[in-house]
């Protein structure tokens, strides 16, 4: 049965609750628990993910230089931009040794022991060539197309998984397919 107060929801370790009660915009919908707010009320203020890009898009596009400056300015008074991760990085080697460790460890985990010899020297030709191009100056990274460590996916890695693109893309990329 679902719980009519957040009190009772909180005690029964429910999400929601039911109050029969219109919220202030009139819908008669399940409330959270954690703000009492109605969960349809909810599901209209959240525009999907595709517009509220376009929208911050469109809105950068419009203020640029009111963008930029804000920038600027939450750099300087947090400290924070690639400085600031370059010195924490600097400062907190242990951090960055885990965090090798733990990827190292996601890739030896999603590598196929069905893999062959030809599969392996593919992946190494894949890493040499990127090599190569970051030789000669250009900024470029071997990227997983589906990623070990997705959210709803794990991909593996095998040539077939694996891309060289610009580290800028890869960055926009994230843990995204």
């Amino acid at each position: 049965m679902m719980p009519k107060t957040g009190k009772e929801a909180r005690a029964i370790g429910a999400q929601r609750y039911f109050t029969g009660v219109a919220c202030k915009r009139g819908h008669f919908s399940e409330r959270y628990r954690n703000g009492g707010h109605c969960v349809q009320c909810d599901n209209e203020r959240i525009k999907p993910k595709e517009q509220r890009q376009k929208a911050i898009k469109n809105y950068y596009k419009n203020n640029a230089d009111k963008c930029i400056e804000a920038n600027k300015k939450w750099k300087k008074k947090s400290g924070k931009g690639y400085a600031y991760v370059k010195i924490s990085r600097a400062k907190n080697p242990s951090v960055m040794h885990f965090a090798n460790a733990k990827r190292h460890a996601s890739k030896m985990s999603r590598t196929p022991k069905w893999l062959d010899s030809v599969d392996c020297l593919e992946i190494q030709s894949i890493y040499k060539y990127c090599s190569a191009l970051r030789s000669v100056g250009l900024d470029y990274e071997v990227d997983h197309i589906v990623p070990l460590q997705g959210n709803s996916v794990s991909g593996l890695h095998v040539p077939w998984n694996l891309q060289v693109i610009t580290a800028a893309e890869n960055s926009a990329k994230g843990n995204r397919i």
